[in-house]
């Protein structure tokens, strides 16, 4: 079920909270937006080193049947959309998610206006996991990604980094000073400057040779130009990546492997109203994220969602017949309420 409301993108560490009730709650009140670090992220639990009380395949399992419920529609890959915009195409940040148009389950519309996004597909997927059966490329997949964060070594890519650091972000004190410092290289008007985040960026989209060509070209025909005016999703996507590094490189980050793919999250951020996470790492790098959106700690949520479950289940028939009248699709007003603050921010007025 895919409820009506702010658009809602969540980690996986907020999905390991929450029960089939909690979840029920949270959709009557989001519109879920998936992303395709969660796939991964989920999968990838498949070739996870067995802990004392869970099989990996059970994890994945669970995780599954909860997605089930709060699956939600996919946005094209971060880097596919980080490249089209540096060629010129337009990439929506203000909470509107942009799909892959060349994607199996993505079709023109009739009038050609519009794309149609058939979920069934993921649906199935979800509905398999969840039921054990995971087939030759599942398990492919998963021992690629749980090889490829074994081998991340965030100790030495801040090392190889700081050098940059030191000329770029010497004076930093801390992670607020240091997002400070990366907004003043995007907005530096100097050619060197722009060219350098210009090559930085490309290089960490693994941008083909043929694609650097003509996005340089296509900049360097532009006298005096700023590389997050032209292409302002994948300026958001160097920001990130500029603090990442530099905050490990200045030790404001620590190196732990698995934020590396909680990184990747972030960039997926432009396409929600909400972003709730029980990560630290996400509520610290925060800062640097772009998009008109409210991070939203986990615990907080998931305490506002237990209670909205306890008042309904309290409600007689008839209550809840006159909060349907009183409320139609909105949540009842609550104080203090996370539901009730976002609804408020992002969502039109009840009549």
């Amino acid at each position: 079920m895919v409820g009506v409301g702010p658009l809602l993108i969540f980690d996986k560490s907020f999905l390991h909270m929450l029960n089939s009730e909690e979840l029920f709650e949270l959709s009557l009140h989001f519109f879920f937006v998936g992303t395709p670090t969660l796939i991964r992220e989920i999968i990838s639990d498949l070739k996870k080193k067995p802990a004392s009380r869970h099989l990996p395949e059970d994890v994945v399992k669970s995780l599954a049947a909860k997605m089930g419920t709060a699956h939600g529609i996919q946005p094209a890959n971060f880097r596919k959309l980080a490249i089209g915009n540096l060629c010129g195409a337009d990439v929506p940040m203000f909470g509107q998610v942009p799909v892959d148009p060349s994607a199996p389950n993505v079709r023109v519309s009739r009038d050609g206006r519009g794309l149609l996004y058939d979920s069934v597909p993921e649906q199935r997927m979800w509905a398999r996991w969840a039921s054990g059966d995971f087939t030759t490329d599942d398990e492919q997949t998963a021992t690629a990604w749980r090889d490829g964060l074994e081998k991340v070594n965030l100790r030495a890519i801040g090392d190889q980094w700081k050098e940059f650091a030191r000329q770029h972000f010497g004076s930093a004190r801390n992670l607020t000073e240091l997002i400070a410092q990366v907004d003043g290289i995007l907005s530096d008007p100097r050619p060197d400057i722009q060219l350098e985040v210009l090559g930085i960026t490309l290089s960490f989209l693994h941008a083909p040779t043929l694609i650097k060509n003509l996005v340089f070209k296509r900049l360097l025909g532009r006298p005096g130009f700023l590389a997050k005016e032209l292409a302002p999703y994948a300026s958001s996507i160097v920001r990130l990546y500029l603090t990442f590094i530099g905050g490990l490189a200045r030790g404001f980050i620590g190196p732990r492997p698995s934020h590396y793919l909680d990184l990747q999250y972030l960039f997926y951020v432009p396409f929600c109203m909400v972003f709730v996470s029980a990560d630290k790492f996400h509520r610290e790098m925060w800062r640097a994220t772009s998009g008109i959106n409210t991070f939203v700690w986990g615990e907080d949520l998931k305490s506002d969602l237990a209670s909205r479950v306890t008042v309904r289940k309290q409600m007689t028939t008839k209550e809840r017949k006159v909060k349907a009248k009183q409320y139609g699709l909105y949540p009842v007003e609550v104080e203090g309420s996370v539901i009730s603050d976002v609804w408020r921010r992002y969502m039109r007025p009840k009549e």
